[in-house]
């Protein structure tokens, strides 16, 4: 049941009545488990009180309604004051004809994202793809059966009898996710734009050693004779048993550790393991490391903000349009380039889940006058 200050918040947006402070509020409130239905059922609700009249197709106004709301919810500017404007039931009801025709461009006007493929190296170099619509079973380079797939998730059984560690690859390109269960029953989630090298099995009395590129969230199965390590370009993560988040895209200057339970260990590759050169995290806390500079910074963060990808969503508070467009590049596999440099350094908050990236173009638009060209699947922000 949504309590009464939600409720008004809600009210608040579909009456064109919500401040910035209000969509803060709100955005953040559905973000939190269970809250997405709870939401939705309420506009459902509210749309039937007001379209009991308005019967044609109260179906497709109703999904677009919701669509519209989880697309408009919130993109704003931060330091430009700008009042949002919410869509209303009413004014979705009148305009509902033009916005189809608005949203209805041609196939040269719409984006037109790359396609490729999920892929694992095994052992002995070999590269297959793994269609996320395919259930198999995966065999090593003696034809042995190491694991299964299962549509979007590839678990490995953990009954390979090798002495020594043998490696798989696996490449998730931009556009689209995969998960992962090691032999060790560790869940790993893999973001777009992605790569991961870790054991088919991993051995007794050796610490369980992977290695990422791009950004991947760990559920690490507890095991205290054989620490966790993930190795990140030249920062080692530690860790027991634990769930944390790891952001490691070679565009960024930096490398973000986010530990949402139990605790980790950071340090940079090839100092001694000593407690004086250790950065310990606590849950809830978030270190930098900066690659240029190479120092590191912690503070407390809202863990849910960095974890919102798990669930296919994007969000951003007081976020860099730079770091935005790189997100949106992964998320989309499109190409964006900018030509307006003070854009980039525009700074906003803004929440996105099922959206097309048209309808991400066209939310930004709306607190920025945007200008941009499309080609294929390249965007060309002027």
């Amino acid at each position: 049941m949504v309590r009464p200050e939600v409720e008004q918040l809600i009210i608040n947006y579909l009456s064109k009545n919500a401040t910035a402070a209000d969509l803060d509020e709100l955005s953040d409130w559905i973000l939190l488990e269970g809250n997405q239905e709870l939401f939705d059922d309420y506009v459902q609700s509210h749309l039937k009180l007001n379209t009991i009249l308005n019967v044609p197709d109260t179906d497709r106004i109703k999904k677009a309604l919701i669509r519209r709301i989880k697309r408009d919810k919130k993109v704003k500017m931060l330091r430009t004051f700008m009042k949002y404007a919410a869509v209303t039931v009413l004014v979705l009801l009148l305009s509902y004809t033009l916005q189809v025709q608005f949203f209805a461009k041609s196939d040269s006007e719409l984006l037109q994202p790359k396609q490729e493929d999920i892929t694992i190296t095994l052992g002995n170099g070999k590269v297959e793809t793994l269609s996320v619509n395919e259930d198999k079973i995966v065999k090593d380079a003696d034809g042995n059966v190491i694991g299964t797939q299962e549509n979007s998730k590839l678990v490995y059984t953990g009954t390979s009898k090798t002495e020594v560690l043998v490696y798989n690859t696996v490449n998730v390109p931009y556009g689209k996710q995969f998960d992962l269960v090691l032999s060790d029953g560790t869940q790993v989630f893999l973001n777009s734009g992605t790569s991961i090298r870790y054991p088919v099995a991993f051995l007794v009395g050796m610490e369980r050693s992977v290695f990422l590129t791009g950004e991947a969230y760990f559920e690490v199965s507890e095991d205290k004779k054989h620490p966790f390590v993930v190795h990140a370009d030249e920062m080692e993560i530690q860790v027991l048993g634990t769930k944390f988040n790891v952001s490691h895209y070679p565009e960024n200057d930096y490398i973000d550790t986010v530990l949402v339970e139990g605790s980790v260990a950071l340090q940079t590759e090839g100092n001694p393991t000593a407690d004086t050169v250790l950065t310990r995290l606590e849950p809830g806390s978030k270190a930098e490391w900066h690659k240029s500079g190479r120092g590191m910074s912690v503070k407390n963060v809202d863990t849910r903000l960095y974890t919102a990808w798990t669930q296919g969503r994007l969000v951003f508070r007081n976020t860099a349009f730079k770091k935005i467009r790189h997100a949106l590049e992964r998320h989309y596999n499109v190409a964006i380039v900018n030509n307006d440099h003070s854009l980039d350094e525009q700074l906003f908050d803004a929440t996105f889940d099922i959206e097309t990236i048209d309808e991400v173009l066209s939310s930004f638009s709306k607190s920025y006058a945007l200008a941009y060209s499309i080609e294929k699947n390249r965007i060309v922000i002027n």
